[in-house]
């Protein structure tokens, strides 16, 4: 497999698992609490389409972890590219007023 496919396959599995961790963090912010509580939750073993809040949570953590393990893999795989560009971005511009040598040289005419 070429470089290109790999990083193709890493991008595609890491916006799965950041559709994931966001389709079911957004589920877990709507089906409550979750917690015993005393008696006083309404929404104690409540399920979102069949699946209970521990599923949810979960599958939020799998997604959370297989992200963060693809940005890392991908962070890895780009490393010298991350370095190249790091280090030309912190490279100090040459100022065209301090070195006059690189401007053309202007001639003037002298008349008396």
């Amino acid at each position: 497999m070429n470089k290109t496919t790999l990083n193709y396959w890493l991008d595609v599995v890491i916006g799965l698992a950041f559709v994931m961790a966001a389709v079911t963090g957004i589920v877990l912010l709507f089906v409550g609490s979750g917690g015993y509580q005393g008696g006083r939750n309404d929404a104690y073993q409540v399920a979102l389409v069949g699946i209970s809040r521990e599923t949810w949570k979960d599958l939020h953590t799998l997604g959370s972890l297989v992200m963060t393990a693809g940005v890392g893999l991908h962070l890895v795989l780009h490393f010298n590219w991350i370095v190249c560009v790091t280090k030309r971005m912190l490279r100090r511009p040459v100022n065209k007023r301090i070195v006059p040598a690189l401007r053309p040289q202007e001639s003037y005419e002298v008349t008396a």
